[in-house]
């Protein structure tokens, strides 16, 4: 673990003279070393085009560097290609990109999301809903925690275009069915699109043995830079998609339309949704990032953060004056809770994780967490989320711990 820690500069840092514990995990990880030589490799040496654009020696290097991340993005998914990996800024632009350029038709225009979505997963196809384009159905919960396939599968038709579903919750890191989901979504002429932001970091993905047509998912959650992710997209698929931004680097070619008007022709491949100079630092650095999970082991990191995981909520659900939110099973390194006295604001406590402890600085999350349907279905305006990774410790949820039950004492 000390070796571990000492990979990631951020932990050494402190904050008024206080040490840092970083439970923030799920809204981004802290970056380690390889990231960071690879980011600074790239601006202090290259910071140039990669791609066709420029024939020069440094832009060759570029794009070798920017192919070699793609395989390894493509490898990481177990994708057929890597042509079938487009990079984008984020899981919020690939969710988009998919909402803005899918084929629907008349015929089928539908989409079926959950009560469980991030709102990035969520709001672009309630967007295109508003412009009468498509029809959204959202499946709820049972009543308690639970979505299962059955109340997934039950809102498909013979309509049902899409199905986008998370892989695993932001708020109480679930898993969900998505194979399940996959066969029957098939079965009815759907394509499955999977929200894998909070997935990645400790799961492995193949989303050819998943049944998974399109996934999304963000760098900077793996030890990336932010302002980097990927789409996965099926070859069949992908060339059927509509174009979404267009420019320099999306064409084959412009020539001459109807009265002389020049008409594009574009590239069928993932060049034609890659528009403009591309974020090539932050390219580098996911696949220095992925390099990264590989020699950790992600069966490691995620044998290590079950353990953390559970110690949390074992503890918490032993409080009475807390209410953990989720039901039991398999999830991801995440637990989030609120206070069952809504007297008390996760709001304040959070203020006090971050300036009364007297040798601690405590980062976590406090809100919705960008899901305000989840929230407002299961009757809690706000709760604390804790998330973990390969860096935190049990001591650190001790702290965490004790903090919280002298927070009580003292607001009684």
């Amino acid at each position: 673990m000390k070796n571990i820690r000492a990979q990631f500069p951020a932990l050494r840092r402190r904050v008024n003279g206080k040490k840092i514990v970083y439970f923030d995990n799920a809204c981004s990880v802290l970056k380690p070393r390889p990231v960071i030589k690879a980011v600074d490799h790239y601006l202090s040496v290259l910071g140039v085009c990669a791609g066709g654009r420029s024939g020069h020696a440094l832009s060759a290097i570029t794009e070798e560097l920017c192919h070699e991340a793609r395989v390894k993005t493509s490898a990481f998914l177990n994708a057929a290609s890597p042509s079938e990996i487009i990079f984008t800024s984020n899981t919020t632009e690939g969710i988009n990109l998919v909402a803005k350029s899918f084929p629907f038709t008349r015929a089928k225009n539908e989409v079926v999301v959950t009560a469980f979505d991030h709102h990035s997963n969520m709001l672009p196809f309630l967007e295109e809903q508003r412009k009468g384009n498509i029809k959204v159905k959202i499946a709820g919960l049972d009543g308690g925690w639970a979505l299962d396939a059955d109340r997934i599968c039950g809102l498909i038709t013979a309509r049902t275009a899409l199905v986008s579903l998370p892989r695993a919750s932001n708020v109480t890191g679930q898993f969900f069915p998505v194979e399940e989901v996959a066969r029957e979504a098939h079965r009815k002429g759907a394509v499955v699109l999977a929200d894998a932001a909070q997935y990645l970091s400790t799961c492995r993905e193949d989303v050819r043995a998943a049944g998974i047509d399109m996934l999304a998912f963000s760098g900077h959650k793996l030890g990336a830079p932010p302002g980097i992710g990927a789409l996965y997209c099926r070859t069949a698929l992908m060339r059927k998609l509509k174009n979404f931004k267009v420019g320099g680097g999306t064409v084959s070619n412009v020539v001459p339309g109807a009265g002389g008007a020049p008409q594009a022709r574009y590239f069928s491949d993932f060049r034609r949704f890659e528009a403009g100079i591309q974020n090539y630092s932050g390219i580098l650095g996911l696949g220095a990032a992925l390099d990264f999970l590989a020699e950790a082991g992600l069966e490691r990191i995620k044998r290590h953060t079950d353990g953390i995981t559970a110690f949390c909520k074992r503890r918490l659900a032993a409080m009475e004056t807390v209410e953990v939110l989720g039901p039991g099973g398999a999830c991801g390194p995440i637990v989030s809770f609120a206070f069952r006295d809504k007297r008390i604001f996760a709001q304040d406590f959070n203020l006090f994780l971050n300036n009364e402890l007297p040798r601690h600085v405590v980062c976590v999350r406090c809100g919705s967490h960008c899901a305000i349907p989840l929230h407002r279905a299961r009757g809690v305006s706000q709760s604390l989320r804790l998330s973990f990774f390969i860096y935190n410790t049990e001591s650190e949820v001790r702290v965490f711990l004790e903090a919280l039950e002298e927070y009580l004492r003292s607001v009684r």
